[in-house]
């Protein structure tokens, strides 16, 4: 008797083929067939099937359509010992049924099963017995015409196919999953090109969710390749396309693929935010990455304690792969808890499971892990050999991040070990300069960010003290320029800070985009930090890094790189100190002189003097501490002489090494005054370099509070004995200024929504006629023209119309300079921390930062992708911290963007500047305006506005009142860019 599926019309009329000798099952159809048509059944083996009656074989059949249905919902609610013996049962049935496709259905779903779980041993096998079995029952289907059959098991094909796609990315086989990815959507082309007709509506993908699972296995086979960042990417694109909504497992699934990358970037909060949104379905499988997130914070039993249930709710489930993470995860836990041997046991029972799974990568954490615990009990010889083995483990898998982990593990060994340092620098520095390289490659600035912190940074920090170490200060130096030169730029050909960007829809060629469309094309064109471009050292004498690079590159397969050669210093006659500060631990700074440029000096600076220069600083700066009133906190900034002198005897000497100190007094010794040139840190932003004191001597010990006196004979400061000014990324393309033509001014605009007493209120006050800074002004209108276009000096000041589009039509044109007057602020948007200028904003134009009711910031971010065209070579930009840039996690806001722009100096103020409502009957304020002002229509405006700081400190040393106080003045600086010769664009 037949039954089941329906037989073919007419006999095979050829022989058995070579596929089918031997085999003892190629499918319950073939086999009936061959009876049904007379044919010698021995070849194909037994027929029990055949014996069925067509009710014993649907009711079969129905149940195990049954079973595979609470099977795969047993394994989504993580019930993996449950599931497997669901499959068990589903593959007696098919076996009495004699269905291969039923039999295939189950074993493709139990490798898949098993590869969630972790038994990777088992989900090979699986997955390639079901390719076997699949050639043997295709080739049966063929030849006895039942391509019904032949259908239904291509689906369990390509469910194997999937799991040997993640077999083959944790074993480092990128080239083998890739193939099978190809492989996988060319049979899906074909299919969908056969419609219908020839096969069941599951196998064409209605709702693409095949082809996102495919997308999410590329995601794992970039990560894979050493692409992490490119991975994330595409996982934030994955999860928002509409195939999510119709397979919410794998939405699960990419979820979890981007929490772990951005754990693994140090993105925590990011992490956190999509464990939360797994562990409602699988509490336990995500409870040891959240547990992880408490002993971060502070709770370390707590996190220990839901590492150990999460894992005995794993074990019940029979997910041993998850047991084996919660075992890694504690162990990671105590061992950062400085215990060894508990973390050892841990370490050791996960490795257990990854062996008997033959998880080859796991096995490479458990070796790196069994390496750290060995080094805390100083057993170098054991840890020397679980990392070797990671070491060679990670080579063979050809994952050159797996690589540059395992290094750096064998470094902090080998450098904790006492190794010989030459050696350790061969393999330290080009893994550094790679993972430093590496951070520019995600979109995401908080992923750039997380990197650097995470990743990047500690190889720089051992690598910076190893070089200490060693006594290279060029190579240090070399590497602090290096770092100091990274810089910003707008992604996608269209729209880079040369201001080009695209044509409006529908209109003619070439149109520019105006600043009223710039919300369009925000969100789709980020700006991006750069990796530094090829650096020039001197004129005598190319990068020794140079070679260094090259090794990174071969030793880490990373892309190459084309960017124009950048020189490292300025072309002046004048002499000019260079100093350039880098954090990596201890803070490092490098400096020489344009006049022998090859002459290095290269100082730590220790975390904890930097910490001290860093607690004064704050203490005397007039932005508010928590709690604090405006009124209260610059009250506390306008202290009394002596605060503000041990503020720059503290800074001076924590900061300022011996070898600088007296060589700028030998150079001002010489009649000139050298220019100091300076690019802080991040944790030096807010420093005011020209204030600071000159030591004489220095301590023999660690000195207490108000000791500090014992080291100066006088009150010389920096200012005394040379112009000052700061130094910018050589790394930011750079555009010419406009040309010459009247100044520009932007003075205290009117912010919409906000009083003139408010938060964003005036930062000017009241101006009348007889005001010195409408005096000043007026003189301007008498010498020639301004713009925006006014007949006397109070129509410059709290204009309502002083916005962006306005901004844009005045830097149309020539323009010798731009001074703007009003608030900075910070701001955080999808483009990362950054500053932005309060103007006459309404929040209906569109632009990167939120708004504030009814008034919408202008960013850094804005300023790139607008149409500015270019901005004039002389800027000021006098509002609260407008000189922050280098304290951003990105070093771009408005001071940078305006050097990108085209400006050749920009001078601008290191902290929040008090009103002059802070001290009545004075306005330094506009002192502050005016004298920015005359400097940057002078020759000279660097040399002009230090000499004017140098009669507001001999007036603040004559009578140190309010009004007179630093807090007004000594915030100026001026970005000097004039002489760097940058007008190249990326």
């Amino acid at each position: 008797m037949l039954v089941g599926l329906p037989p073919p019309f007419s006999p095979p009329d050829r022989p058995v083929p070579d596929a089918l000798a031997g085999a003892s099952s190629h499918g319950y159809n073939c086999r009936c067939v061959a009876a049904h048509f007379g044919l010698d059944p021995a070849p194909y083996g037994e027929l029990p099937a055949c014996s069925l009656t067509d009710a014993e074989y649907q009711e079969l059949a129905g149940e195990a359509v049954e079973i595979q249905r609470e099977a795969k919902r047993l394994a989504a609610a993580r019930d993996i010992g449950g599931a497997q013996r669901l499959y068990g049962r589903m593959r007696q049935i098919a076996q009495r049924l004699d269905r291969s496709d039923f039999e295939l259905a189950a074993v493709s779903d139990l490798a898949t099963v098993c590869y969630s779980a972790g038994d990777l041993r088992n989900a090979r096998q699986c997955a390639e017995a079901v390719l076997a079995a699949f050639e043997v029952g295709a080739a049966a289907a063929v030849h006895f015409g039942q391509y019904a059959e032949l259908r239904t098991m291509e689906g369990s094909r390509e469910v194997a196919d999937r799991v040997l796609i993640s077999l083959s990315t944790e074993d480092g086989e990128i080239a083998r999953a890739r193939e099978l990815i190809a492989g996988q959507r060319h049979r899906a082309a074909l299919r969908k090109a056969a419609g219908p007709e020839q096969y069941p509506p599951e196998l064409l993908d209605p709702h693409g969710t095949d082809e996102l699972e495919l997308r999410i296995l590329e995601v794992r086979v970039q990560v894979a390749a050493g692409d992490p960042a490119g991975a994330l990417t595409a996982l934030d694109e994955i999860l928002s396309t509409p195939a999510c909504d119709h397979a919410p497992s794998l939405k699960a699934m990419a979820q979890a693929e981007r929490a772990r990358l951005r754990r693994a970037g140090g993105q925590d909060a990011d992490a956190r935010a999509d464990l939360l949104r797994l562990t409602t379905d699988h509490p336990a499988k995500y409870a040891v990455d959240l547990a992880t997130d408490r002993a971060l914070a502070g709770d370390f039993p707590g996190a220990v304690a839901a590492i150990v249930a999460a894992r005995d709710d794993l074990a019940t489930a029979g997910a041993s792969g998850d047991v084996a993470e919660a075992s890694h995860a504690l162990g990671t836990l105590l061992l950062l808890a400085g215990d060894a041997r508990q973390a050892r046991d841990q370490f050791e029972h996960a490795g257990k499971i990854w062996t008997a799974h033959e998880d080859t990568p796991g096995l490479r954490r458990l070796d790196v892990a069994l390496a750290r615990c060995a080094a805390a009990d100083g057993d170098w010889t054991t840890a020397e050999e679980h990392a070797t083995r990671a070491w060679e483990s990670a080579r063979a898998s050809g994952e050159w991040l797996e690589c540059l982990h395992t290094d750096f593990v064998a470094a902090t060994i080998g450098y904790a070990r006492g190794d010989d340092l030459r050696a350790l620098l061969d393999l330290l520095l080009p893994l550094a300069l790679a993972a430093a390289d590496y951070r520019f490659e995600f979109a995401s600035p908080r992923a750039r960010t997380a990197w650097a912190r995470d990743v990047a940074g500690p190889a720089t920090e051992l690598v910076m003290a190893l070089l200490m170490r060693l006594r290279e200060p060029r190579l240090a130096a070399e590497l602090v320029e290096r770092t100091c030169a990274v810089g910003a730029y707008t992604e996608g050909p269209a729209l880079e800070l040369t201001g080009t960007v695209p044509p409006l829809e529908g209109a003619p060629d070439g149109d520019r985009l105006p600043l009223a469309a710039l919300g369009s094309v925000t969100a789709s064109l980020p700006l991006r930090l750069a990796p530094p471009p090829a650096l020039r050292w001197s004129p005598a004498s190319p990068m020794e890094l140079d070679r260094w690079l090259d090794i990174a590159a071969e030793r880490y397969s990373l892309p190459p790189k084309e960017t124009p050669v950048v020189r490292t210093w300025p072309a002046t006659a004048r002499e000019t100190f260079l100093l350039r500060y880098a954090d990596a631990g201890h803070t490092y700074l490098t400096w020489r002189t344009t006049g022998d440029l090859d002459d290095v000096h290269t100082h730590p600076v220790d975390a904890a003097l930097v910490a001290t220069a860093r607690e004064y600083l704050d203490a005397a700066s007039p932005t508010p501490h928590e709690g604090e009133s405006v009124p209260d906190a610059v009250g506390r900034a306008l202290s009394a002489f002596a605060g503000e002198q041990r503020l720059a005897r503290v800074l001076g000497l924590n900061l300022l090494p011996a070898d600088l100190v007296a060589r700028l007094r030998e150079a001002a010794a010489g009649g000139r005054r050298p220019l100091l040139r300076v690019q802080p840190s991040p944790s030096l932003a807010a420093v005011p370099w020209a204030l600071l004191a000159l030591p004489d001597r220095r301590p023999d010990r660690v000195l207490e509070p108000g000791e500090e006196s014992s080291c100066f004979d006088g009150d010389e400061r920096v200012l005394d004995v040379a112009d000052v000014s700061l130094l910018a990324p050589v790394g930011i393309p750079r555009r010419p200024p406009a040309p010459p033509g009247p100044p520009v001014y932007l003075l205290d605009p009117r912010i919409p929504g906000q009083s003139a007493f408010g938060e964003l209120g005036s930062v000017l006050g009241k101006q009348d006629p007889a005001s010195p800074l409408i005096r000043h002004l007026d003189a301007r209108i008498a010498e020639g023209a301004v713009r925006p276009a006014a007949a006397r000096g109070l129509d410059l000041v709290r204009r309502t119309d002083t916005d962006r589009r306005l901004l844009a039509r005045l830097l149309a044109g020539p323009c010798s300079r731009l001074v703007y007057a009003g608030h900075v602020s910070r701001v955080r948007d999808e483009h990362g921390a950054q500053t932005a200028l309060h103007l006459s904003c309404a929040a209906d134009l569109p632009g990167t930062a939120e708004p504030i009711g009814a008034h919408r910031p202008f960013t850094a971010a804005d300023l790139a992708l607008s149409e500015v065209d270019a901005m004039p070579a002389r800027v000021a930009l006098i509002g609260c911290a407008s000189a922050s840039d280098f304290g951003l996690p990105e070093p771009f806001g408005v001071l940078l963007a305006a050097v990108a722009a085209g400006a050749r100096l920009v001078a601008a103020t290191l902290w929040a500047l008090p009103t002059s409502a802070a001290v009545p009957g004075a306005d330094p304020m506009a002192e502050l305006v005016i004298a920015v002002d005359t400097a940057l229509a002078g020759d000279d405006p660097v040399g002009e506005l230090c000499a004017w700081q140098r009669t507001r400190l001999a007036r603040w040393r004559e009578r140190a009142e309010p009004a007179r106080s630093p807090v007004f003045w000594a915030a100026l600086t001026c970005l000097d860019a004039s002489d760097d010769g940058q007008t190249w664009v990326r």
